[in-house]
């Protein structure tokens, strides 16, 4: 969908330009990008090899989930932040996330002044993560870190 090599600017512009025609794919890319970002994060702020925490990743559904592999994978960070407390607007991203979940599994769809406000939330919160990440020295947005498993070792 994105390139790493998009800036944050380019990929909320795109998202916003799908919400005149077509407002709940919109609030969808916008959640798929939430989710792709903090994936990122989470992959470069943890510890563990890589392909572990990919591999458990694999297996996350929803916000509640995600909120504890990011506590348990941020926990060794000095001043380490619950995803609730890195996501200033936490509320909102889940509220849309929420709308999100309607669209998926069909039962409704937004217009544009419905939509607009949970879309501000999701790019607010990308935003958020991305600056917690910069604040322990990642750039989510660059190359993430490879950590690999020790020869010899096995899960």
């Amino acid at each position: 969908m994105f390139l790493v090599s998009h800036s944050l600017d380019a990929r909320e512009r795109e998202i916003r330009s799908w919400i005149p025609k077509y407002p709940s794919v919109a609030l969808v890319i916008a959640a798929v990008y939430f989710e792709w970002a903090l994936c990122r994060a989470i992959v470069g702020l943890s510890r563990r090899p890589n392909k572990e925490i990919r591999q458990d990743l694999e297996r996350i559904y929803g916000l509640a989930a995600y909120k504890d592999i990011w506590r348990s994978e941020t926990a060794h960070l000095p001043n380490a932040k619950t995803l609730p407390q890195a996501v200033k607007d936490w509320h909102g991203v889940t509220t849309a996330f929420e709308a999100r979940n309607v669209l998926v599994h069909g039962r409704d769809r937004y217009t544009q002044n419905i939509v607009r406000p949970k879309i501000d939330s999701i790019l607010a919160g990308v935003r958020d993560i991305c600056a917690c990440c910069l604040n322990h020295g990642l750039d989510v947005n660059k190359r993430l870190p490879q950590r690999r498993q020790k020869k010899g070792t096995s899960k």
